[in-house]
């Protein structure tokens, strides 16, 4: 089955975008996503299609199968401290979204 890739845009409210910077906090911000700050959609969709931000959708597997974010890498949140390593040398500003 091919998953399907949902538009920014069709996202609306039901994902929380948060812009959690360097890899250096996105563990911490993760854990505690109620202090991480929230960038509005129109925001995101713009920094997605320059390509300057890296998309992580910490949803479960099964959600991110089922439709994501174009170019969203899939981090299920009780993943993201085992994994935090792969984005230590990221350049580019992360953004998290889950629903």
């Amino acid at each position: 089955m091919t998953p399907k890739v949902l538009r920014s845009e069709a996202l609306g409210l039901a994902c929380a975008l948060a812009l959690v910077g360097s890899v250096g906090v996105a563990s911490t911000a993760l854990r505690a996503q109620a202090d991480s700050p929230r960038i509005p959609l129109a925001e995101f969709k713009k920094l997605v299609d320059s390509g300057g931000v890296i998309v992580l959708d910490v949803r479960s597997l099964d959600q991110f199968r089922a439709g994501h974010v174009p170019g969203a890498t899939s981090v299920p949140l009780d993943t993201v401290a085992a994994r935090a390593s792969e984005w230590k040398k990221a350049t580019k500003p992360i953004v998290t979204y889950c629903s």
